[in-house]
């Protein structure tokens, strides 16, 4: 059976489980002083999400949650990305982790969050929002500017941490001069009705459904070939590979990827090369 690549609609509710509110007590503990504790509740069918108005960084305080949880910000003082970096996380953006069911097999879950960035640009597009494409292996963009990122992480032994970073109305570059000419926000493509905070929260999360959803059918295979219409044309880019490596850095015109998630690389010669995802850290577009 072929997995079902539409755009989601968020139709079939799920059952969330119920929540330790001590564990989520000491999770906020936890995660800083700045956490201002929960205000709101955002009604999305088979979701139980939980709104607050700064956190240290939603990513650990759902870590402790059940699946099918989410926890919100308008603003993170610690949020990271990929690799531990800094994600500037300003008020005006949208910062979420969603918590979703883990069967424990992290090889076969390689690549999920390019199954996130996919569905979420499906989402956007369906909904006439902006024209969102994905860079390797976990960005949202608009033409060569960052909008979001996405980090996946383990939260207990069953469950899979979804972050999702997304500027919105912010300015992240008002923070980080260095963010000016790499990021951008929605509120520059979009009409003023697309990018409010609960459409908003609630496409992420159907999209973050329907990737799981997929993934749990048909793995990162099933969906290589919609990824790979994603990436907004041929780029040139330079891989920064892992240490250990035969070398450095490969450079090349990206071509997409494989079933399997390696990435397809044409040379100066014109010649393909296959580059063992594993083995990357960064993509870089020329």
């Amino acid at each position: 059976m072929s997995p079902d690549l539409r755009a989601p609609t968020c139709a079939q509710p799920m059952n969330p489980q119920g929540l330790d509110r001590d564990a989520v007590a000491e999770r906020l503990d936890a995660a800083g002083t700045d956490s201002f504790g929960e205000f709101g509740r955002l009604a999305v069918a088979g979701w139980d999400v939980r709104r607050y108005a700064t956190l240290a960084s939603t990513q650990d305080v759902a870590a402790g949650l059940g699946a099918w949880t989410a926890v919100v910000a308008d603003s993170q003082s610690r949020g990271r990305g990929q690799w531990e970096r800094s994600f500037t996380s300003d008020r005006g953006g949208l910062y979420m982790t969603a918590v979703l069911p883990f069967n424990g097999d992290a090889a076969r879950w390689r690549g999920f969050a390019l199954a996130i960035g996919w569905a979420i640009a499906a989402q956007f597009r369906a909904r006439a929002i902006a024209s969102l494409r994905l860079r390797w292996p976990n960005d949202l963009m608009i033409g060569g500017r960052k909008v979001g990122g996405i980090l996946v992480s383990q939260g207990r032994p069953d469950t899979l941490c979804v972050g999702l970073g997304l500027n919105v109305k912010n300015r992240p570059w008002l923070l980080d001069p260095a963010l000016r000419a790499t990021a951008c926000r929605l509120a520059d493509f979009a009409r003023e009705d697309r990018i409010e905070f609960d459409f908003l929260a609630r496409a992420l999360l159907c999209a973050v459904r329907l990737a799981h959803a997929n993934f749990c059918q048909s793995g990162l295979g099933g969906i290589a070939d919609a990824l790979n219409q994603s990436w907004g044309g041929v780029r040139d880019v330079v891989l920064e590979l892992a240490t250990g490596a035969p070398s450095e850095e490969v450079a090349g015109r990206f071509q997409g990827i494989l079933p399997n998630g390696d990435l397809l690389l044409d040379d100066s010669r014109g010649e393909r090369i296959v580059v063992r995802s594993h083995l990357v850290k960064r993509l870089r577009e020329s």
